[in-house]
């Protein structure tokens, strides 16, 4: 009898790095503009109309919604923010596609841009100018925690599953923002791209709002099940899963 001969994949460093088009084209364009900003004469000062600012909206340049996402205040602000691109967006583009895919990071970039900046100018009376792609990355990461919740990740060494990573970002955030964190970040534009999904989600196919229906149902059955399982170890066993204060943050928040 023939033997059947299996073709194993050898590993393609090359398709690693640059084997998701959307992936690619995010890099690039946020590599270009870093470029510019920091390597060119006047760089810096030629782009402030193009920042997500109350004034430059006011004054009609709306496209600084878009374009502010582009724009990084640092080596590492920028860095971060591509290595989450990397990670999710993949993730992301193998169960949607190309163009969902970019619908859903530019789309997330929008909202978050849109939504904290009237948060800050209208209910905080805060004048503050945002910049960067998080709202974006949170986006591609509460799509991926929705439709692939245990694919694995390793960007913090540890095998840890989108799902949870993505409520740790999140928990994270809300933190950042209730205790006024004074570390530069904008955690409410990271929110709202966060939240984001629940708004893009309309204007996809039916097959991938039943895919994310899944994933929000498998999303919610683990959180009621370690709350469960909390509880009962902090009861029986005098031992928390979770941090302090998380149930308490939650209580409050809802």
């Amino acid at each position: 009898m023939g033997k059947k001969k299996e073709k194993k994949e050898s590993f393609s460093l090359f398709q690693f790095l640059f084997g998701s088009l959307t992936v690619d084209i995010i890099i690039a364009l946020n590599t270009a503009v870093f470029y510019f900003m920091y390597y060119t004469p006047n760089g810096r000062e030629y782009l402030q109309p193009f920042i997500m600012y109350p004034g430059n909206l006011i004054n009609g340049k709306v496209w600084c919604v878009i374009t502010s996402g582009f724009i990084h205040g640092s080596l590492s602000h920028f860095l971060w923010n591509m290595l989450g691109v990397f990670i999710f967006g993949k993730i992301v583009e193998k169960k949607l596609g190309v163009r969902k895919t970019l619908f859903i990071y530019f789309g997330a970039l929008t909202i978050s841009m849109l939504f904290s900046t009237a948060v800050y100018a209208f209910l905080l009376n805060k004048n503050v100018a945002i910049i960067g792609a998080s709202g974006a990355v949170m986006g591609l990461i509460s799509g991926a925690m929705l439709l692939a919740p245990f694919t694995v990740t390793y960007e913090m060494i540890l095998p840890i599953p989108t799902m949870v990573k993505g409520w740790m970002f999140f928990y994270a955030d809300i933190q950042g923002f209730l205790n006024q964190a004074s570390d530069g970040v904008s955690h409410l534009a990271h929110i709202f791209g966060f939240l984001s999904i629940a708004i893009l989600v309309y204007f996809l196919s039916y097959k991938d709002k039943k895919a994310i229906k899944v994933g929000m149902a498998i999303n919610i059955f683990s959180i009621v099940m370690l709350l469960l399982l909390n509880h009962w170890l902090s009861k029986n066993m005098h031992w928390n899963i979770l941090p302090d204060g998380v149930i308490q943050q939650t209580t409050n928040i809802i």
